[in-house]
């Protein structure tokens, strides 16, 4: 057992930084002995050897409250990686010092306070910066304003850890195994709910949008089966790759309310069931409105566990929207056990440093919730309508992240709508979606 050494201040984010760091991406065991005396982490190895990691950001803080701009990092610290050619550390706090001795390493950057800083999401709480639906933007992101938002930072920093644990002797786990996390938001469970429905799509491709080859292009695929009742193909698709897939619904609303459908419509009663003897999972996708009204959030939740019978695990926020911490908090007290909101609607990439799941942390109550983040990593549409990509580098822009994933482990973790296919606007991109997924 690993055996660290740190002051007594700021307990409660230190242990979970020790956690999400050793526990959590290196599946060691630890434990931590409070000195006032010990003014960086110490950690000492079974073989007696010393791993000292610098303390730059809580030694610097003098009062109980970090949530304050002054803390935020300006800038980063980079560090030419001791074990890795042609690659560098690039971490929120620390300096830029290595030192090597055979029972001990000093490392400058500070590994734990930059674990914490991006987990937590605190940088969030305390920049004001909103886009037009209130979400925090990636543009305000350090991660994006270093250019490193398509790196796993802190599955780098674990890695990192690793290397110097194990060049002091003392081996970790393996990293985890890819794997495929698929989801897809139900939105719009059919396009057309009524026959008329039909010529309206017609009727506004060459009235409303004039466009000819949109109108010649629903004449030629329009079809008995609805567009966007891809429900079938989907569970095909996720089987075929060898996992299952979770379909998050939209609760019981009103009727003006956006993206409404009636939930207990015999067509949504049956395609839920349908999922579920299927064997693939009912998640819950909460209302643009629930995220400031935790009662609405409620009794969306209640009305899905009514018409499925059983109360969803987890799912995803309507629009990506999300307030650190208060989201979690209200899906911890709703009795959910897992979230899946946290990836940039504009950008791909890594919004938490990381592609492992991991317990969240209340900044304001300081305290490890249960509640369990699996990070967003990639949208359908932040490919084709944010980035305005086309389907060839949409792909290429999956398979980079893709490899990030399998280099450091994780869950590849893809949102894709039931509703972007056989829609004009989404021509090509079936192959993408299944391109994807193997």
């Amino acid at each position: 057992m690993l055996r660290i050494r740190s002051r007594p201040h700021f307990q409660a984010e230190k242990l979970y930084s020790f956690e999400m760091l050793l526990g959590i991406h290196l599946g060691l065991p630890w434990e931590v002995l409070w000195d006032e005396h010990c003014t960086h982490y110490q950690i000492e190895l079974p073989n007696g050897n010393i791993l000292q990691i610098e303390d730059h950001f809580w030694s610097g803080i003098s009062s109980d409250n970090y949530l304050l701009p002054q803390y935020l990092p300006r800038q980063s610290t980079t560090l030419p990686h001791p074990f890795q050619t042609a690659t560098n550390i690039i971490v929120p706090f620390g300096r830029n010092y290595y030192h090597e001795d055979p029972q001990q390493i000093t490392c400058g950057p500070d590994l734990f306070a930059a674990t914490f800083f991006m987990l937590s999401r605190w940088e969030e709480y305390v920049k004001p910066d909103r886009d037009q639906h209130g979400r925090f933007p990636a543009a305000a992101a350090w991660t994006v304003q270093q250019n490193c938002l398509q790196r796993p930072l802190v599955q780098e920093w674990a890695d990192f850890l690793r290397q110097m644990l194990l060049q002091l002797g003392c081996p970790s786990a393996p990293a985890p195994a890819f794997q495929l996390q698929l989801s897809h938001d139900v939105d719009h469970p059919l396009l057309w709910w009524k026959p008329r429905d039909k010529w309206r799509t017609l009727a506004g491709s060459l009235l409303k949008r004039r466009n000819i080859r949109e109108f010649q292009w629903w004449r030629t695929h329009t079809t008995d089966r609805d567009p966007f009742d891809t429900f079938h193909y989907l569970m095909a698709a996720a089987e075929a790759a060898g996992t299952n897939t979770c379909f998050n619904f939209m609760g019981r609303r009103a009727v003006n309310s956006d993206c409404y459908y009636p939930l207990d419509a015999p067509f949504i009663r049956q395609t839920i069931q349908h999922i579920q003897q299927r064997g693939h999972e009912i998640g819950f996708h909460p209302s643009y409105e629930s995220v400031e009204h935790p009662q609405l959030l409620q009794q969306e939740l209640d009305s899905i566990t009514q018409i499925s019978g059983t109360m969803p695990a987890g799912g995803r926020q309507h629009y990506l929207r999300f307030q650190a911490p208060e989201t979690w908090q209200r899906w911890q007290t709703a009795g959910l056990q897992w979230d899946s909101t946290l990836g940039y609607p504009e950008q791909t990439g890594f919004r938490c440093g990381t592609a492992i799941a991991f317990p969240v942390f209340n900044i304001l109550k300081k305290q490890q919730l249960s509640l369990i983040e699996k990070p967003l990593l990639v949208m359908d549409v932040t490919l084709r309508q944010y980035l305005g990509l086309q389907p060839e580098a949409a792909f290429q822009t999956i398979n980079s992240i893709k490899k990030q994933v399998r280099r450091y482990g994780g869950n590849f973790t893809l949102l894709w709508h039931n509703s972007s296919f056989n829609d004009y606007a989404w021509q090509g991109w079936t192959a993408v979606f299944e391109e994807a997924i193997k």
